[in-house]
C-alpha cells in the first residue's frame, strides 16, 4: 500500500483510507528505534506528526463522547 499510494517508506501503515493515512514512521529512527506516529494526506503531499512515539499516541487518544463538536469549528459557545 506504501508503494501503491506514493508515501515515503519506510512506514506502517494503522489506518487509512487511500487518501490520508497514519503510520508509523521509521524514516528518522530507523528498524532499530522507536517509530513516531505520523498523519499523511497523499492528495495534498502533506504530513504531520501526531505523537513521538506509539505509546505517546495512544495515551493521548481520547473518547468521541468527550469532544464537543459543537465547538469544532471554533465559534463561541452558545451557554
Amino acid at each position: 500500500m506504501v508503494e501503491e499510494w506514493g508515501l515515503p517508506s519506510p512506514l506502517v501503515l494503522l489506518s487509512g483510507d487511500g487518501h490520508c493515512w497514519i503510520a508509523l514512521d521509521y524514516r528518522a529512527c530507523g528498524k532499530d528505534e522507536e517509530p513516531s506516529v505520523t498523519w499523511f494526506d497523499v492528495d495534498h503531499g502533506t504530513e504531520l506528526p501526531l505523537a513521538a512515539d506509539f505509546q505517546a499516541f495512544v495515551e493521548r487518544l481520547t473518547s468521541g463522547a468527550s469532544l464537543d463538536l459543537d465547538q469544532a469549528d471554533g465559534s463561541p459557545s452558545a451557554s
